[in-house]
Order: structure tokens, then sequence, then C-alpha cells
């Protein structure tokens, strides 16, 4: 199975090597590898330099991460599509364990695997994370998807800030979209100082947008 991975990186410098570097050493080689450089101004487009022709990379002037998410997913070719975040990380065998379970499975549209937490917060935040592994279906990093899911229901919204990935789920969700939870770890989440997520005002505020979306579908649906 051919797998085309797509990762948005907006002055990703300080973990973007090694985000990469784990993407080129799964057992199963990527297909095609489109990094979108969403207006980076740090050292990301001399990183992205080093890897040559391993990587595609698309340079658009800052729109948020679903917008670049978008511009990934537009130019992939691949049978089967992978995101990875510029500061998180992939365990080597897992692109080669969620292809196997996607191909013995054609009426399936979605892999998602569980997420382990690697903690470098050096602050003690307001709401204390679970650090738990466990299925975090909002971190799209831990899927391995079929494109025609996003023919289905949409590309990521860009209206709704970072919460892309929440309203992503629950749009999965409402339509049904069949799924397989494989119970191996195909995500290394980085919860660090930087993380967008740990401003909680911010992230209150975008998760309002995101139900406020939810909501306006579910009063737009026909009854019955």
């Amino acid at each position: 199975m051919r797998i085309s991975v797509v990762i948005p990186v907006y002055n990703g410098q300080a973990y973007l090597a090694e985000t990469l570097d784990s993407v080129f050493a799964q057992t199963l080689p990527p297909h095609e590898v489109i990094v979108v450089d969403d207006g980076s101004t740090d050292a990301s487009p001399e990183i992205l330099r080093r890897y040559g022709d391993r990587i595609t990379v698309i340079r658009q002037e800052n729109q948020g991460v679903a917008a670049a998410r978008n511009a990934g997913l537009a130019r992939v070719t691949g049978e089967a599509i992978a995101f990875l975040d510029q500061d998180d990380l992939w365990p080597p065998d897992r692109n080669r364990q969620m292809a196997e379970a996607l191909a013995a499975a054609p009426d399936m549209e979605v892999v998602a695997g569980l997420v382990e937490t690697l903690n470098q917060m050096t602050v003690r935040r307001r709401v204390p994370k679970n650090m738990d592994t466990m299925f975090r279906e909002i971190l799209v990093g831990s899927f391995l998807i079929r494109p025609r899911v996003f023919a289905r229901i949409g590309t990521f919204n860009t209206g709704v800030g970072y919460g892309d990935d929440t309203d992503f789920l629950l749009r999965r969700t409402e339509a049904g979209v069949p799924t397989i939870r494989l119970p191996v770890v195909t995500l290394i989440y980085r919860y660090h100082d930087t993380n967008a997520s740990v401003d909680y005002l911010v992230t209150q505020h975008t998760l309002l947008s995101v139900f406020r979306e939810a909501l306006g579908r579910r009063r737009r649906r026909p009854a019955g």
C-alpha cells in the first residue's frame, strides 16, 4: 500500500528534523512525503532543504494548520494518507501495521492507533493532561486514512483555528466513517511548553467554535 505523508510546518525548527527522521525510519517506507511550510520565519526552510528530493515542499503564506493540511492533501497520490505534526514522532513499524490492517479490511476507511505521550513540559499548567497511553482520535497523527473519506465528509475546517482536528473527529463520528482501532502505538505525542493547546483560554475559545459548527450541522440536518 502506497502511503502519502502530509506534514504541516510553522516555525518548527526545534523538533522538525527528529519528526522527519521518524518518518524515514519506517519499516514500510512512505510513497511520498509532502511538507507544507506555512510561512515559517525560523530555520525550518533550511532544515527541509537538507532532505533534498526525499520530500516535496509546498511553501505558502501563513494560513494556519488546517489550510496547510489541505494544501498537502490536494497533492497526495497514495492509496492511504497519514498526517504528522512537526513536533510529534512515529514508532518505526506503525505504517506497516496500519497498512496491513487497512488492506485486510476493504470496507474500512480509517485505522486509528494508540497515542503515547512524551512529556517534555517544564511548566506546570492549569489543567494537567492525562499522560496515559490510549486512543486519542482527536490527534490525526495517529491515523491512516483512505482518500475517499475526504471526498465524503470534506477536508479540514479552516474556520476553527487549531480545532480542525476536533472538528474532523466530530464529522467522522457524525458520518459513521468505518474505523479500525488497532491496539498498538501509532503516534508519540510530544507535550511541551510551546504546544498550541497549552493556552487554556485560546483552547476554550477554539472548542466553542468547533461545537458551534457541530450544532449548526445538527440544526441543518433534515428531520427523521
